[in-house]
């Protein structure tokens, strides 16, 4: 067991920017008692050592750092998680509670009770533990400075005490939150919720949310189901590969209001539908493919006759549209986009002298 406390207490004087000299006077120690703290020389009182944990925002276990004491506390947080997830309610407030009077200011254990309180509060409808999962998140805000986790900051906290707040009947409170703390609109759909699903709103409110997270789940699905498309690629899968795309292709195609009438997405459809081509090309399906790629060439041509930035044809679309324009790195034009496909593909000769094929027969009809 091995005391890391001269470390630590230099360590938490350098996070919160100050000099040995600034911690001695808030102290109202000498400069010379500060150094030798920290060089290990001398060991402080439990009066000092109690107020650097407060001013540093740290439990007294943080400061002393016993290494036994930092993994029982990790310990903790697991058997909390532990104990949340199984939705063994009871029992996983009663180990939130002790490790609370533990470890009152360590960031992991604080955020980990609220989480717990947060579920337990929103499935048992419980108003108690609902706001005592406000107390503890508002709480964590203040430790983040501890957190080590990449995934948590204080726009994840806020969102769960937002949650908190629509689950005790206080919307205003929790759009406010919401609002606030919407980087990158990624709370677009929460917000729109809050705003639909209470009469005390007019559900126009919701308009630009709802947009916004219509938006950003089309965004969302392209990218995700193309790099779907390019792991099964390159795992040797190419069957995997073209169901994922022609799962793309689908819902695209799903949200034009009218089939035959140009619309944004019909930009990206080219690009999918040449991928289509390709693949299918790649499985030997020569006749699968030419259909595809015929296709392809087809929107291309229709995009490009009539071009549209704007949010138009395309389903659940509300409030102001006019405005909204929409930007891509695809092309300069969807022919232009599909003939960049055509070249990234280079291996594939099939595909370019299919696409050449078509190319040749519309300039002869032309």
């Amino acid at each position: 067991m091995e005391l890391l406390l001269s470390a630590n207490i230099g360590k938490l004087r350098r996070a919160h920017g100050m000099t040995q000299e600034q911690l001695a006077e808030a102290l109202g120690v000498t400069f010379a008692s500060v150094s030798k703290w920290e060089r290990g020389a001398a060991t402080p009182d439990l009066r000092f050592l109690t107020e650097m944990a407060d001013l540093f925002g740290v439990s007294l276990d943080a400061i002393v750092g016993f290494e036994v004491r930092d993994g029982s506390a990790a310990a903790l947080k697991e058997r909390i998680k532990l104990l949340q997830r199984g939705k063994k309610y009871e029992e996983g407030i009663a180990e939130a509670e002790k490790a609370l009077l533990r470890y009152p200011n360590m960031f992991l254990i604080v955020f980990s009770a609220g989480g717990l309180y947060t579920a337990a509060g929103i499935e048992q409808k419980n108003e108690t533990y609902l706001r005592r999962s406000i107390e503890l998140l508002e709480r964590s805000v203040l430790l983040l400075p501890q957190n080590t986790d990449p995934e948590i900051d204080e726009a994840v906290i806020q969102k769960e005490i937002a949650q908190c707040y629509l689950s005790l009947g206080q919307p205003k409170q929790a759009i406010e939150i919401l609002k606030k703390h919407n980087v990158g609109g990624h709370y677009h759909s929460l917000i729109a919720a809050a705003y639909t699903q209470n009469d005390v709103f007019d559900p126009r409110e919701a308009e630009p949310y709802l947009m916004g997270a219509f938006g950003e789940i089309l965004a969302s699905a392209v990218q995700t189901m193309l790099a779907y498309a390019n792991y099964y690629f390159k795992t040797n899968d190419t069957v995997s590969s073209l169901e994922s795309v022609v799962w793309l292709v689908h819902l695209l195609e799903s949200v034009k209001m009218d089939l035959r009438t140009v619309a944004y997405v019909d930009k990206v459809l080219a690009v999918c539908y040449c991928e289509c081509a390709n693949l299918s090309l790649l499985l030997g399906e020569r006749e699968t493919g030419e259909t595809w790629l015929r296709r392809a060439f087809a929107t291309a041509k229709a995009f490009d006759e009539a071009p549209t930035y704007k949010i138009q044809n395309i389903k659940f679309c509300v409030g102001d549209t006019k405005k909204a324009t929409i930007y891509d790195d695809l092309g300069e034009s969807a022919m232009a986009s599909v003939e960049k496909q055509i070249l990234v593909e280079d291996e594939n000769e099939a595909l370019r002298a299919l696409w050449d094929k078509i190319r040749a027969e519309e300039a002869a009809a032309e």
